[in-house]
């Protein structure tokens, strides 16, 4: 018969366990959300302006949470953020509460207030202000990574003085527009390079699935430019179009943009099905084509024009083959018959 000491200690044991599954089982569903994500403020010198942010706790626990501002510039071509620990117009932020507690769905609202010093330099700045869940040692568990779910607001401040002048020049610079070399027959490029040594000429096999594209912000500011792709065959008719991703350039950087091009399939061909009708117009490309870029981003405007050669040898070959074989067929019409006779007969 167990005694009182044994009872109690095994009972201590099932609730320490029962307390460890219940953290480890929280841990799996800490999440914090906040709206809106994203401010794109206009700020004079000297000038404070004000915004609130929800923050809100999908979690099942309470939890605190730190808020702190980084200031970040970008990587070139990928966009992706560099934190910059010693940047100054972090400082410009004021927080208010700075640190808080959010229940179990519970939501509050942060004040924000932004206060751009009178001497700044005009231009671009850009901050994440950051909500931080701080979470107790013993809320992870032994030897198994700490993974704490932070969220962040992005503040993309643009400093302006109330002079009427702006910066002169070109603000968007393409710096690529081309076909990738996966998508090019770049041997037979090489061949006819040698041949007529001062002709570039682009070639595919079939129509281009996407193209490389890279455009550089000359601003002060960030940019978000937009814009289409469209293609045209040698007879100056439109056979398609592909959006360009709209994606925001920090001043001074180059971005990678992606563009996938699918052709268009013309009304005839409706009664096919789509894989069937895909393939053939894909693959049925051929002669010089011209592709036109234009792209935008509020008063800045620019475009650029490529050309390529479709040759599609593949279905040139097969429909060569069957020309031969029914040419042969003709001419052979009487002899073939003739064959088909004797083996009928001999059967």
């Amino acid at each position: 018969m167990l005694n009182v000491k044994k009872i109690s200690f095994l009972l201590l044991i099932f609730f320490a366990l029962l307390t460890f599954y219940k953290i480890a089982e929280a841990q799996e569903k800490i999440a914090i959300g906040v709206s809106p994500p994203i401010f794109e403020l206009d700020v004079f010198l000297g000038e404070e302006i004000k915004r609130e942010i929800e923050v809100m706790n999908k979690s099942q626990v309470a939890v605190p949470i730190l808020a702190r501002v980084l200031d970040f510039t970008a990587e070139e071509e990928t966009g992706e953020m560099i934190f910059e620990e010693e940047s100054a117009s972090r400082f410009w932020f004021e927080i208010e509460p700075k640190s808080f507690i959010l229940n179990s769905g519970e939501s509050r609202r942060i004040s924000v207030k932004v206060s751009v010093p009178k001497e700044a330099a005009i231009g671009g700045y850009y901050s994440v202000l950051f909500f931080e869940p701080q979470l107790p040692s013993f809320y992870f568990q032994e030897e198994k990574p700490k993974a704490i779910p932070i969220v962040g607001v992005l503040f993309l401040t643009s400093v302006k003085t109330l002079s009427t002048e702006t910066p002169t020049g070109q603000k968007l610079e393409v710096v690529e527009f081309s076909l990738p070399k996966e998508e090019r027959l770049v041997k037979l490029e090489n061949i006819l390079a040698s041949v007529a040594r001062a002709v570039e000429i682009t070639i595919t096999e079939k129509s281009p699935s996407k193209f490389t594209l890279r455009i550089k912000n000359n601003d002060i500011y960030h940019l978000k430019p937009e814009g289409k792709v469209f293609i045209y065959n040698f007879f100056g008719k439109k056979v398609g179009e592909a959006e360009v991703e709209k994606l925001t350039i920090l001043p001074g950087k180059t971005r990678a943009f992606s563009v996938n091009f699918s052709p268009k399939i013309p009304s005839q061909f409706d009664f096919l099905p789509a894989s069937i009708s895909n393939f053939l117009i894909k693959n049925t490309f051929f002669g010089e084509y011209k592709v036109l870029l234009a792209i935008q981003s509020n008063d800045a405007k620019i475009g650029n024009a490529i050309y390529f050669w479709a040759f599609p040898w593949k279905m040139i070959l097969i429909v060569f083959v069957l020309l031969l074989t029914l040419i042969f067929a003709i001419m052979n019409k009487s002899r073939i018959k003739l064959a088909l006779r004797v083996l009928m007969k001999g059967r």
